[in-house]
Order: C-alpha cells, then structure tokens, then sequence
C-alpha cells in the first residue's frame, strides 16, 4: 500500500471510531505512522480527506450493486433492493459505520448518500408502479425508509448472517416476493 492508502485507511478506523467532528488530523497521522504534514500534502484538509473517503466508498458500494440492481422485473428489482443493506455493509463494514456514525452531523455524507440512493428510488416507483400498487411513490419512501434503517441497524449492532438474511426474507414475504 501506498501512504496515500494508509492514511485513508487510517482516516476511516479513526472517524468509524470518534466520528469526523473529534478526529483530528494528528490522531490519523499516528495511525498511519506518518506525519501529520503528509495528510495536508495529499488532502489539502481534513474535509478533503472525509471527501475522499466518501468517494471512495460510495464507487466501491456503486460497483459491488451495479449488476445486482439492474431492472429486469420489479419483483426481482425490489427483492435485489433489499439485499442492499446485507451486501453493502458486510463488504464494507467500517465505511458504513463511518457513515452511520457521521451522516447526522455531515452534510457531505448526506450529499454523496441521497446521490447513490437517488436511481434506486426512481426505479422502486417503476416497480410499484408496474406491479399496480395505487401510491408507488408512497410505497417507495416506506421500503426506502425500511432500507435506510436496516443498513444503519446492522452497521451499528453486531448481528450474524443468518439474522439479517431472515429480516430481509420476512420482508420479502410482506411484499409477496417469496411463496
């Protein structure tokens, strides 16, 4: 790895653990055993640096749904959609809880959050929609809602495989997307 990638390796444990408001930037720089200058010449900023972490972990949480989210039905796109949360924070654990943990007091990491969601909220109303539901844009916020919160519950609590797998099949049940 480069020094670039250890200190934003070493940025990502020190938010996921204090948050972006109590890090500082010398707390970081010990982490990556570099110096503190170091961070300012590749970021310029700790708000450089919080960005570039977001970018970074919203390209990779992009690629890992790329193909998973296509619209081929609107059950199977509803029934992928809430595989999100499972997939996204257990290939990322550390991002997602650096999201979790910062996204009440960030506006960036609300920016970078709303701009992946905005293409899956479009097509949840196109699968209500083709699927008849009369309010599709209503029934698209309640499972987006229910979406948002299981991601930020299964990045801040310590839940297994199998537990998180039988909240989403349960839920997939409600919808009539399981027999």
């Amino acid at each position: 790895m480069s020094k670039k990638d250890d200190i934003l390796e070493a940025a990502l444990k020190i938010f996921t653990e204090l948050g972006t408001k109590a890090a500082s930037t010398k707390s970081i720089a010990q982490e990556a055993q570099v110096s503190e200058a170091l961070i300012f010449k590749y970021f310029k900023s700790k708000d450089n640096l919080i960005e570039e972490i977001l970018k970074s972990g919203y390209r990779e949480a992009t690629r890992l749904v790329s193909t998973h989210l296509e619209y081929k039905s609107p059950t199977d796109y509803i029934s992928n959609l809430l595989d999100l949360p499972k997939i996204l924070v257990l290939a990322n654990k550390y991002f997602w809880q650096m999201q979790y943990k910062i996204m009440p007091l960030n506006s960036m990491a609300v920016a970078h959050h709303q701009l992946f969601m905005k293409p899956c909220y479009d097509y949840l109303i196109k699968a209500f929609a083709d699927l008849g539901y009369r309010k599709p844009i209503l029934e698209a916020e309640i499972l987006l809602l229910f979406i948002e919160g299981l991601w930020k519950h299964i990045a801040a609590n310590e839940f297994d495989v199998e537990h998180i797998e039988a909240i989403t099949y349960l839920t997939k049940k409600k919808y009539g997307l399981i027999l």
